[in-house]
């Protein structure tokens, strides 16, 4: 059977185990041994909402042959890992998994294996555990017909976390060399977090590459070093997504994107040395258990309405603002059109009493 298989491999990063929940992730389906049939074009496109990302691909494959091709294909899904329970572990974190092809959705059979290349079973035959990890396997055949075959693909699963990212999600691009050439001739990558956001990309697509926003935000001009010596970009968005767009991709490396904090902007790694010399303050997690002085409890009541998009007209409050690149004031913004959450109202509450006294 696993001579028969063609593997699409899912990223799954062990190396913070025991300082987060690891879930599932996914990535480009593949074969083990192809030199005929090329991955010709990829749109790929991620919608994040409430920690779980909506995944929708399409796939375009050439098969140059005069004849049809029918290959059995698998994907793999991870257990989940480190803060889980028995019952998570043995549960499929991979939602609403859908293959469409020539307008009809591929029958698929949920298979487990100990491990990538072990022998498959049905799912009451192992248990899993945060020990004893294993390998969720879905698998449908697909028929390639002569020229170009288009494929989509949809599924969601839920985010993961660590001691350093609030969430982050991750998308294997390098199984997309296994096809003949070794390259995704044309890919196109959108990223949807929500209005308002502020999160990262690592930076895997090389100089070439076209990063825009589909909306109102920006590239910003921080980058941080975080995933295998990698420089991650932060993105600002206020309304709409962050498109990439490349072609004549050799991948090498596989996509991570996340929210570092999803309370504050002013966060680490991205402010790391500001915030140890004490230049700029962090809301945090909007506790206040530390000793504020009085300007800095200002600076942090003013930067929950920062986030929003507020112009202020104090000109130290400008200048402090302005130096972070996910501060874009809107002059058409006033005070009584921001909606606090109640945890914000909460924490500018709690700061105002502080201030009182």
């Amino acid at each position: 059977m696993k001579k028969l298989l063609f593997l699409l491999i899912l990223l799954f990063n062990l190396s913070y185990a025991n300082d987060g929940s690891y879930l599932t992730h996914g990535g480009v389906i593949y074969p083990t041994k192809e030199t005929k049939i090329a991955l010709d074009k990829e749109i790929l496109s991620f919608i994040v909402k409430d920690g779980i990302a909506y995944v929708n691909i399409q796939f375009t494959f050439n098969n140059p042959e005069n004849r049809e091709r029918k290959l059995l294909v698998g994907f793999q899904a991870p257990t989940a890992t480190g803060d889980v329970s028995d019952e998570q572990s043995n549960r499929n974190q991979i939602n609403d998994f859908t293959i469409f092809q020539n307008d009809r959705i591929l029958p698929y059979q949920l298979k487990v294996a100990e491990c990538e290349d072990c022998e498959l079973k049905n799912q009451n035959e192992i248990q899993f555990s945060q020990s004893e990890m294993g390998i969720f396997v879905f698998l449908f055949e697909i028929t390639f017909k002569p020229g170009l075959n288009q494929i989509n693909h949809s599924y969601n699963f839920p985010s993961s976390s660590n001691v350093s990212m609030d969430e982050f999600y991750n998308y294997i691009l390098t199984t997309g060399s296994k096809w003949a050439g070794g390259k995704i001739n044309d890919l196109t990558v959108t990223i949807d977090m929500g209005t308002n956001t502020y999160f990262y990309v690592n930076d895997i697509f090389g100089q070439k590459a076209d990063w825009s926003i589909i909306g109102t935000g920006k590239v910003t001009h921080e980058k941080f070093d975080y995933i295998d010596k990698d420089f991650c970009r932060m993105i600002r968005i206020l309304n709409g997504y962050l498109q990439i767009k490349c072609t004549n991709f050799q991948p090498t490396k596989n996509i991570e994107f996340g929210i570092i904090n999803k309370l504050s902007f002013i966060a680490y790694p991205v402010y790391y040395e500001k915030i140890r010399q004490g230049k700029v303050i962090s809301i945090g997690k909007m506790g206040l258990e530390a000793n504020y002085s009085k300007e800095e409890l200002r600076l942090l009541r003013n930067t929950i309405y920062a986030q929003y998009g507020y112009e202020f007209n104090a000109s130290d409050l400008k200048a402090y603002f302005s130096q972070f690149g996910w501060y874009v004031p809107n002059p058409n913004l006033k005070m009584e059109d921001i909606i606090l959450t109640q945890l914000e109202k909460e924490y500018i509450d709690k700061i105002r009493e502080k201030e009182s006294k």
